[in-house]
């Protein structure tokens, strides 16, 4: 139906001529308008705009918009991403649908539900504005004014207009009227006139939002019932297992008999526990559906009726019918200790794995390590594996994960250095199963649980460690250590043999020593030409805090972390620990056998530079140069 839309500058009065949009023009309009929201006295705490179908005919909003420009400003519709609001979603006949705008303050009451919001939502003046209904998301680029008048193109999109308190773009010979915070221009006859004169058409009054679950107002006709929304939606994906079904009519109605069906490709037909009406009704599957099949709603029209006393028509006009698609189950998982292997390299390096499951057992700045609580009971393979995500994971501790990643083998330093590699999952997908679970226990190194060896480094190889020789944890403490990589791990008892360094890193011992290799006087462990100390073990800050420790200082309880690797040591990446307790050792030796007196201060492993290893070598190894007449000195301190 054609509309006339004239433009008032001052005293001069331009009648323009569109024809709007062919499906909505005359059809859909606008019902009401409210920008008062959120100011003081509002009742409500947005703006918004309503719209309504006066027509007999199910009609897309999709693709269309809400546009929006000051009552005599130069700005343009739409001209900025907060002077328009996309729409979506149908509109049955007589049927309203409420659309949210901006809030001006924190004073009244939420506007009713269901209603389309916008990331960006419009600031409309509580006075006096202009909007625009319009059949694409393309701005209009005009203002109506004179200065900025809409071309014929344009116009063609408008749908429907309203000005309102002295605008300079409205429908008819005068603007709507002017509003305020407490009122809203509402439409005539429940937005059913249309005149195409905004001041007829439009009244100022009490704001009465309405929503697609209002009840419909047939303009002069009755309108036969149908299905607006459908959940799960048309042609949806990876809907859960046990999801409801819901079914919203245009209108009220009463439902008999088998007025639904529900067919699933692999489960077969389902009946439902029904709920809710007469507008809404919401079916509950006596049996969850089945991974991975395809569902199909069927709404008989026969049994749906409305419940006004217009007639006909009275019955849906067809059968309703939509599918959607339920969650494919995940692939089958490759476990934690399949990946790990007995061995320092992994046999799926470079794979790509599906489903990897484990519970996330401590966070890093740039990834998480996680654990499989179901063990194969093979002290070799360890259980445990860092998550490389490069920012900081969102998931939390006790999280039962699933993870999409990529094997890959992380040599710290690169391959010029002699580190030993971390396994890990990089690039990952990580999908959230369950929150607070339980943590695996920790594994205990030491007394009551696997100790690990207090002599031996490796033996067996012959080159590369990581490609050559016998896996021999029980044996080899590089085996032993990578046999628990990424696991929980627990010291008791744990006792310094070593000061804290400027990294926040403490050599430690459990068991207050009791299963370590030969101890200095002042509690250290003693470095020989057949023993490297693998007992020794570094506990460092990096994921909670720990006390500054010296040589024979002893923690007030248990280290448990996570077992980690590098800068040529495993680490024991600490998640709890007790406070510092003093060991209260001597800081100086005298009357060495053999050597005579000497002060720890020169002659004492553990008084080395402990920010330079190789320093520590080499001040060790000259010292046991120059005292090579001495015996008693590579068993002494």
């Amino acid at each position: 139906m054609p509309r006339w839309v004239r433009l008032v500058v001052l005293c001069a009065v331009i009648p323009l001529v569109f024809t709007g949009n062919a499906l909505g023009a005359g059809n859909v309009v606008i019902s009401q308008i409210y920008g008062g929201g959120g100011n003081s006295g509002a009742p409500y705490s947005n703006d918004y705009v309503e719209l309504f179908n006066r027509s007999t005919s199910l009609i897309n909003l999709s693709g269309w918009s809400m546009q929006y420009a000051s009552a005599t400003g130069t700005g343009n519709f739409g001209s900025a991403t907060n002077l328009i609001t996309p729409l979506d979603g149908f509109l049955a006949p007589g049927q309203y649908v409420l659309v949210e705008e901006a809030s001006g303050g924190a004073n009244g009451v939420a506007l009713p539900s269901p209603r389309i919001t916008d990331a960006t939502p419009i600031n409309m003046s509580a006075t006096g504005g202009k909007v625009a209904l319009v059949s694409s998301t393309t701005p209009l680029g005009c203002n109506g004014s004179t200065a900025s008048p809409c071309s014929p193109a344009a116009l063609a999109t408008i749908v429907d207009l309203i000005g309102y308190d002295g605008a300079n773009f409205f429908e008819g010979a005068a603007a709507a009227p002017t509003l305020s915070n407490t009122t809203a221009a509402l439409r005539q006859a429940s937005g059913c006139q249309d005149t195409d004169d905004n001041a007829n058409d439009f009244a100022a009054g009490v704001p009465s939002p309405r929503t697609l679950a209002s009840p419909t107002v047939p303009c002069g006709n009755d309108f036969a019932p149908v299905v607006t929304i459908r959940t799960p939606p048309a042609d949806a994906t990876g809907v859960s297992v046990d999801a409801d079904v819901s079914v919203t009519f245009s209108e009220a109605v009463d439902v008999t008999g088998s007025w639904f069906s529900i067919a699933c490709g692999s489960s077969g037909p389902h009946t439902a526990t029904v709920t809710g009406g007469p507008t809404t009704f919401t079916l509950d599957p006596d049996l969850d559906f089945t991974q991975g099949e395809t569902c199909t709603v069927t709404v008989v029209a026969a049994d749906v009726t409305d419940q006004d006393t217009i007639d006909p028509p009275d019955n849906m006009p067809a059968n309703e019918t939509w599918s959607f698609a339920t969650a494919t189950p995940p692939p089958p998982p490759t476990f934690i200790h399949d990946i790990q292997a007995a061995s320092h390299l992994s046999p799926l390096a470079g794979q790509l794995l599906a489903n990897v499951p484990g519970t996330v057992t401590a966070k890093r700045s740039n990834g998480f390590y996680m654990q499989d609580p179901n063990t194969d009971a093979n002290d070799a393979t360890s259980e445990g594996i860092f998550v490389f995500t490069s920012s900081a994971p969102t998931m939390a501790v006790g999280d039962s994960v699933s993870v999409r990643g990529t094997v890959s083998e992380f040599r710290p330093g690169g391959a010029s250095t002699g580190n030993l590699t971390t396994t890990e999952l990089v690039s990952p997908v990580v999908t959230v199963l369950s929150s607070g679970n339980a943590l695996p226990a920790p594994i205990v190194l030491g007394t009551g649980g696997r100790i690990p060896p207090s002599q031996v480094i490796e033996d067996d190889a012959s080159g590369d460690v990581e490609t050559s020789g016998v896996f021999d944890p029980a044996t080899d403490g590089l085996d032993f250590y990578e046999s628990a990589e990424g696991m929980r791990v627990q010291l008791n008892d744990p006792v310094a043999v070593g000061p804290t360094n400027s990294f926040g890193e403490t050599p430690v011992v459990g068991d207050n020593g009791a299963n370590a290799g030969v101890r200095t006087p002042r509690g250290g462990v003693l470095l020989r030409p057949d023993d490297g100390n693998p007992e020794r073990l570094v506990a460092d800050d990096v994921i909670t805090p720990l006390p500054s420790m010296n040589v024979g200082d002893r923690y007030a309880a248990p280290l448990v972390g996570v077992m980690d690797y590098n800068f040529g040591n495993f680490l024991l990446e600490v998640t709890s620990a007790g406070a510092r307790i003093d060991g209260g050792l001597a800081r100086e030796v005298t009357a060495v056998p053999g050597v005579g007196e000497l002060t720890v201060s020169t002659f004492n492993f553990e008084n080395l530079d402990a920010n330079d290893p190789q320093a520590k070598f080499d001040q060790l190894a000259s010292m046991i140069v120059a005292n090579l007449r001495s015996p008693d000195l590579i068993s002494g301190e």
